[in-house]
């Protein structure tokens, strides 16, 4: 500075310093892991009580429930306060979906039983094998098929996406078939034509002692919206819930489907 004079700091912005770490990192990490504990607790269904899985609100009360726990409840009440429920009323908190997904991530990076890959990495300073700390099933299966250059988890499969899609935005469903070997249809497909089921195609990652294994083609419709399709399980063409879409790329399986 001009004249040696040091530079002046307005009052109350004085950099604060930083806060020390502790060598090991062990009390930070505990303070995070109770802090997520807290966070967790307000994130529970009303009604099983577990951490929410597709969390909706039945409109005319503030108690959020699992999606799953209040199919037997609309067109009656909400089974906490009573409040009529409607299936028009019925509304899925995109929001606070996104919040449990961030947690389980959190969750798995503050693994108690054992060192997450980014803890033993900033505790010894250098790089660790992904390996030893993957998630298990689903990321574990997925690292492997690609390792082997196996096929995509779609590979073989056509899916037509029918009717309204707001929990699961259609164009992020269309990405995932896309990324994960599949192809979209732009027709839905008809179980009862000729070409349809003579289509010479086998899905590669279905049971091969189940009779999945010889559909290829899926037709995809959002389980908690007004769009209730006529079931089809015909051949090569079966009708599935977005939901259990998702669950087999969470999963990196093709997953049964209910008779």
């Amino acid at each position: 500075m001009p004249g040696g004079r040091r530079p002046r700091v307005r009052s109350g912005n004085q950099p604060r310093p930083a806060p020390a770490m502790e060598p090991s990192g062990r009390g930070a990490w505990a303070h995070s892991r109770a802090a997520l504990d807290r966070l967790e607790e307000l994130l529970r269904c009303s009604r099983c009580s577990n951490i929410l899985r597709e969390p909706v609100c039945l409109g005319g009360c503030e108690h959020i429930f699992c999606s799953n726990c209040v199919s037997d409840c609309i067109g009656t009440g909400c089974p906490v306060c009573y409040t009529p429920a409607w299936i028009q009323d019925v509304k899925i908190n995109r929001q606070l979906d996104s919040m449990i997904q961030l947690c389980s991530k959190l969750r798995n990076l503050l693994h108690d039983d054992k060192l997450s890959g980014v803890k033993a990495c900033l505790q010894r300073k250098a790089c660790e094998q992904e390996e030893k700390y993957e998630i298990p099933e689903g990321p574990h299966r997925s690292r492997l098929n690609k390792e082997q250059l196996l096929p995509k988890l779609f590979d073989g499969c056509y899916f037509y996406f029918g009717g309204t899609f707001k929990h699961h935005p259609k164009d992020n469903l269309i990405k995932l078939v896309t990324a994960a070997g599949g192809q979209v249809l732009s027709r839905k497909p008809k179980p009862d034509s000729d070409v349809t089921q003579t289509i010479n195609t086998v899905a590669y990652h279905a049971r091969p002692d189940s009779d999945q294994r010889f559909c290829t083609q899926y037709i995809i419709y959002e389980d908690l919206s007004n769009h209730h399709p006529k079931r089809v399980r015909q051949g090569k063409v079966w009708m599935a819930p977005s939901s259990w879409f998702i669950d087999c790329v969470m999963s990196f399986e093709l997953l049964p489907l209910d008779s």
